[in-house]
């Protein structure tokens, strides 16, 4: 019977490809019988060139229809089909097939009738080398899967198998399985269209195959199928739709009693599959993962499918089980996937190479030097002093402090903590039995800490070990840095470690995820640390997020955990109007004297020239001398920073040279601002943390300077180095030789009997007095056994000195210091205050008027009965409120940071936050080859790749081949391709290379009743491996010949597939019993056939071996009839007529030539249904014929538009031949450029 073809070619905007395609369609081989096209509301030349093709039929279409609606539509214009040997061919305007893609999938549909379905090998469309898409399946939990993708076409898959599904472009479907199954989705426009149909191909009974031989060139825009843009939207929107249809699909194929339980876990499945996207580094899946749950719980069209699935499935599930893809093999394909990339990756040279350029050799030197100068710091419990105080005793205290809630400082107060706390809350829990005690460690560590991340900082920038150990050392000898570790400030000295890590985040954070979590989690840490950088590193963030264009997603957001750490305090400090206290440093105000420009400009961060002042001073030098010998020696560092500006490179430079204008810039604008207050005392910002970002700028400039120098460049480096470990020699001897400010020791603040007392009352409250420089007194507030780091907030730091409660204490310690006979002890005992402490003078507030107030305040408070004197203590003159009945018990604070809805809304927030950039950040194991052109991770070994010989082996054998539904499955034999001479011929089937399928058992066309040849096991082969062809009922399994419960007989599945005359049944039907093999009888030798000048090769069909015809092995050779067998009508060399069809019908009937092959010189596309030449008639709006099988489904484009489908037919051939228009050889009926090309 004739294979008569309708192609379907539906386009879309696509006047870039359909050039090509429609020549590709034109210079078929095999030529299909009718061309009808589909116009989707195109607004460029698409329609021009579609009509120039003089088309059988052209719709157009007033709005844009997806791919299977298209289809729908073109088929409800087409004629019903009248037999089982109708085939449609659907074609997309990026579809260009290869001259023998047609004769190729026609040929491996006639020698296996069961086949429904076929698909073509899909090539790349600009590099035909490589096969983008061959063959689908789907995992045990119904994820697609391609078979094969974007792999090297090395003739390894040039063997037919059955496959699960095949891609919609190019596909070769039966028209009345077409009408069977109901056609595509429409709930599937793109994503998983065809598998989804050959699916339902599938459980209807009928087989579904992949044809190596016919190859399409297909460009992926995203029409037939999901596309294959590596743009980042594009990428995007494919997944969400991939998602969205294995969803959909997954509702549709549940068992009725689980829909409910899948459509419930639509959204809860969203949410633990965006945390896994996150470790995946894959943030940008998770807004698809959301909208396609959604859209598939509300919007998809699960009941249209289920319905469609149910009118046509004749089998169960278990026949589809072997096609899909096990467990072990997705686990083989990843760890290919790994070996792949790992190799790739090896290619790379180490750039970093720590230990053989010498960064672990500077890192212990550094260290060895920090265990020196730091040698009293060891067997410390805490370190005080300066700006340093112990922390928390508990890791549960330390948490509490995080937050919002009752902030214990002074008289109290309820507020936003700042984020320097949740800083010390990790950092305490790290020595969580004594959380201080991490402090002690941080000095200990602080050294070789910051050479190792300034070293691996220089290895991003410089591949000279020299260079990348000089970095190392200069940013130790940071006089910022040092000047911090002096003076006790804990958030700079944290500050100035982590600086280097930011800056290598977010050199990294354009092309990686991961690398961008990092960063905003650093970037959080530092401004939690370093509040007055905010300005710098906001503009630093900008311009990197401007530069970045295409990778600005992953530096956008980039501050949001900084903002949700900071949220409540910046609300506080805005509701209260002092919104640049938001800048203040946090931790303990210490007032210093402010800090002179040109001190700044050589790193200085404290006054006195870094200690060579007092050391000048001792000698009798003169401080100017001084000043201009350490400026002198800061000019190395300078001048080879600037100098980076003109050497090659300098576009990097620039950069480095930024960063410290920044960072100078904020030094010199801190010590301007005096935003808290300490007693009476304003207290400027720290310059530190703005003077380490300057520093971190000029070393980087310097180091990018040098390593564009040929020669010399580590003298330069070293020069500097050693000038800069000069200026900050006294510096880093400070803690060595007991001139720091820091004192290590067991971090108790106040005087044993305070502190037992405070054993008994955890709130005992203290009154603590210290003298200043001018005469005045400041007083605080302390409750139990004093101030802790983590309890200091710059909410009260930067209060309005004329508040009540500051109020309230000024005029209680303006009585209880003078003479005044005033009654001070019922006040402080209602503030729950037992104890009053004089401190003695700081070394910064020393002076005659201190010790005047000290001396004064002394007597005063002697002189007071209410007062007893305790004695003097380390921490200065110690007193006691007499209690007469009302000292106050404090109760606990209240409310703490979970007391209250909003604190724990804020903890949650910070939390989730956090949480999500950590899941981000953390490495997840995960490596991709980069590149478009990657090898396949399903790409064979070689020609005989180990691992699926052991597939076949293990699971070819466990499956029994039941039939389905009235269908004789044929055997398979696989057989290697054979040396044969160039004059024998060769078993091919449609142009396979490198191995052959012979069909055993399966008659040769006008073959009455050929023996059957010795079967072979039914086997499915498929990318990655080969996997046993289960068709199986919803019956048990029987053995072969045994009859089931039902009364059913089990046909072997090593029967062949046979033409049945009447078409398959569609419902169950007794098989007939199995036959068994004639021994084979002796060959005769082959009938030799003259090669023919087709480029593509036809099938060869084994028989009896006495009527056997073998065809050619030359390129395109059809098989010729024997001597005495005469072609069988309706076989591929001849095509059948078109029937009759009603006049009145809205298709008008053409006639079409017989020839079996294109003559050389004609037409290729004579042998198709065609218009004439002439113009054709106006396009007329009709409804889709009345004979149409399916009535086009309109849901799947815009419900509010009314598509009009117009339509366009061609008139017959006679009236063709008449008009002077021969349309069997005109080369103008395909050819858009209507030229001959000599195809």
């Amino acid at each position: 019977m004739h294979a008569r073809v309708t192609a379907v070619l539906v386009a879309s905007n696509g006047a870039d490809h359909l050039p090509r395609t429609l020549e590709a369609i034109a210079a078929q081989t095999r030529a299909p019988d009718a061309l009808v096209v589909v116009d989707c509301a195109s607004s460029d030349a698409t329609s021009t060139l579609l009509a120039a093709a003089q088309p059988t039929r052209f719709i157009s279409a007033s709005s844009r229809l997806s791919f299977g609606t298209a289809v729908t539509h073109a088929l409800g214009v087409a004629p019903p089909p009248t037999s089982e040997n109708e085939w449609l061919w659907l074609l997309a305007h990026d579809t260009a097939p290869e001259p023998g893609a047609l004769a190729a999938l026609l040929a491996a549909v006639e020698v296996n009738p069961s086949v429904a379905a076929a698909g073509p090998k899909q090539m790349e469309w600009d590099d035909g080398d490589y096969i983008s898409e061959f063959g689908e399946t789907i995992t045990r939990l119904g994820a697609s899967v391609p078979l094969v993708e974007t792999e090297l076409d090395q003739a390894q898959h040039e063997r037919m198998s059955d496959v699960l599904g095949v891609g919609a472009a190019g596909m070769l479907v039966r028209h009345t399985v077409w009408n069977e199954v109901g056609g595509f989705d429409p709930a599937l426009p793109t994503a998983d269209n065809g598998l989804d149909f050959s699916i339902r191909v599938r459980l209807a009974g009928h087989r579904v195959m992949a044809v190596p031989s016919a190859r399409v060139a297909s460009d992926g825009d995203g029409f037939s199928g999901p596309g294959r843009s590596t743009r980042g939207s594009a990428r995007r929107k494919r997944q969400t739709a991939r998602r969205a249809a294995q969803l959909h699909r997954r509702l549709v194929y549940a068992p009725p009693f689980a829909v409910l339980f899948h459509w419930l876990s639509l959204v809860p499945l969203a949410v633990a599959r965006s945390l896994f996207q996150l470790v995946r580094k894959q943030p940008g899946a998770i807004g698809g993962e959301f909208a396609a749950a959604f859209k598939t719980a509300f919007g998809s069209k699960i009941g249209e499918g289920r319905r469609r699935l149910k009118a046509s499935r004749r089998v169960g599930w278990k026949a589809i089980a072997p096609l899909r893809m096990p467990g072990d093999e997705i686990r083989r394909r990843r760890s290919l996937q790994r070996e792949i990339a790992l190799t790739y990756l090896r290619g790379d040279r180490d750039r970093i190479q720590f230990i053989a350029s010498g960064g672990v050799a500077t890192v212990l030197l550094v260290a060895l030097v920090g265990f020196v100068i730091f040698l009293p710091v060891f067997g410390a419990a805490a370190i005080t002093g300066g700006g340093a105080l112990p922390l928390e005793t508990t890791v549960g205290g330390l948490w509490s402090q995080i937050g919002t809630g009752f902030r214990d400082l002074g008289l109290g107060f309820v507020g936003a903590a700042d984020p320097f706390a949740a800083v010390l809350a990790v950092l305490g829990s790290i020595t969580f039995w004594s959380p201080s005690f991490a402090i002690v460690c941080l000095y200990l560590v602080a050294l070789p800490l910051a050479a190792l991340a300034a070293w691996f900082c220089a290895a991003r920038l410089t591949d000279r070990p020299v260079l990348r150990s000089a970095a190392a050392v200069l940013w130790v000898l940071a006089p910022s840095f040092l000047g911090a570790l002096d003076a006790g400030m804990i958030a700079p000295i944290i500050a100035h470690l982590l600086l280097p890590w930011l800056v290598l985040a977010g050199l990294a954070a354009p092309k990686s995820w991961s690398a961008s979590a990092m960063a905003s989690i650093l970037f959080a840490a530092v401004l939690a640390v370093a509040p007055s950088l905010w300005p710098a590193l906001l503009i630093l963030w900008l311009v990197a997020t401007v530069a970045a264009r295409r990778d600005v997603a992953r530096l956008i957001g980039i501050p949001l955990p900084a903002l949700a750490l900071f949220a409540p305090l910046i609300w506080d400090q805005f509701q209260r109007g002092t919104p640049l206290a938001l800048l203040a440093d946090p931790g303990l105000p210490v007032w210093r004297p402010q800090v002179p420009v040109i001190e700044l400009l050589m790193g200085l961060p404290q006054s006195g020239l870094g200690g060579w002042e007092l050391l000048a001073a001792t000698v009798g030098v003169s401080s100017s001398v001084v000043l201009l010998v350490l400026a002198v020696l800061t000019v190395p560092l300078v001048i080879t920073a600037l100098a980076s500006l003109v050497l090659p490179g300098s576009y990097r430079a620039v950069v480095a040279v930024v960063i410290a204008i920044l960072g100078f810039g904020t030094a010199v604008a801190a010590g301007q601002l005096s935003l808290a207050t300490s007693g009476s005392n304003a207290v400027s910002i720290w310059p530190g943390s703005g003077l380490s970002l300057y520093w971190l700028g000029l070393v980087g400039a310097a180091v990018l300077g040098l390593s564009s120098l040929p020669k010399l460049a580590g003298l330069p480096a070293v020069i500097a180095s050693v000038a800069v470990g000069v200026i900050v020699l006294p510096s880093a001897l400070g803690v060595l030789l007991g001139t720091a400010d820091v004192t290590p020791g067991s971090g108790r603040l106040l005087p044993a009997y305070v502190t037992a007392e405070a054993s008994n009352s955890p709130r005992v409250g203290t009154l603590v007095l210290s003298p200043q420089s001018d005469g005045g007194l400041g007083a605080s507030v302390v409750h139990g056994a004093g101030a802790t780091l983590n309890q200091q907030s710059t909410l009260g730091a930067t209060a309005d000195a004329a508040d009540a409660d500051r109020t309230e204490l000024a005029s209680i310690v303006g009585n209880a210091a003078s003479i005044s006979g005033a009654d001070v002890s019922s006040r402080l005992t209602s503030l729950g205050v037992e104890f009053i402490l004089l401190a003695p003078a700081t070394a910064t507030q020393s002076g005659a008027a201190a010790d005047e107030i000290v001396s004064r305040s002394a007597n005063a408070l002697n002189s007071n009965p209410q007062l007893t004197f305790i004695g003097d203590t380390f921490a200065g003159r110690l007193w006691q409120v007499s209690d007469d009945g009302t000292l106050a018990s404090l109760p606990d604070p209240s409310p703490t940071n979970t007391g209250t809805p909003l604190g724990i809304l804020v903890l949650v927030i910070q939390g989730f936050v956090f949480a999500m950039a950590l899941l981000l950040a953390l490495p997840a194991g995960r490596l991709q080859v980069q590149g478009n052109r990657a090898v396949s991770a399903t790409a064979h070994v070689g020609p005989a790749d180990s691992v699926e010989e052991e597939l076949a082996t293990e699971k070819g054998p466990e499956y029994d081949d039941d039939v389905p539904v009235g269908e004789e499955p044929e055997a398979l034999e696989t057989v290697e391709e054979q040396d044969l001479p160039p004059d024998a011929a060769a078993p091919v089937v449609a142009g396979a290379t490198l191995a052959a399928t012979s069909l055993s058992d399966a008659p040769a066309a006008g073959v009455d009743d050929a023996p059957p040849s010795d079967p072979a096991a039914t086997s499915v082969e498929t990318a990655t491996g080969i996997y046993a062809a289960e068709y199986v009922t919803d019956a048990p399994v029987a053995d072969e010949g045994e009859e089931t419960p039902a009364g059913e007989q089990v046909v072997s599945t090593e029967q062949a597939d046979t033409e049945s005359p009447t078409p398959a049944p569609t419902g169950p039907v007794d098989p007939e019993p199995p036959v068994e093999a004639e021994p084979p009888v002796e060959p005769e030798p082959p009938v030799a056939v003259e090669p023919a000048l087709s480029a593509e090769p036809a099938p060869a069909v084994e028989t009896d071996p006495v009527d056997t015809v073998e065809a050619d092995s030359a390129p395109g050779a059809q098989p010729e009839p024997a001597a005495g067998i005469e072609p069988e009508p309706g076989s591929l060399a001849q095509p059948a007529p078109i029937p009759a069809m009603d006049p009145d019908s809205a298709v008008v009937p053409t006639e079409v030539g017989t020839t079996a092959v294109p003559v050389a010189g004609a037409d290729p596309g004579a042998e198709r249904d065609a218009g004439v030449d002439a113009a054709p008639a106006e396009p007329v709006s009709l409804p889709p014929a009345s004979g149409a099988p399916i009535a086009p489904d309109l849901d799947d484009y815009d419900p509010n538009d009314e598509t009009v489908l117009s339509i366009r037919d061609a008139l017959d051939r006679d009236a063709a031949n008449d008009a002077g228009g021969d349309a069997d050889t005109d080369p103008a009926r395909l050819d858009p450029k209507g030229s001959d090309d000599g195809r």
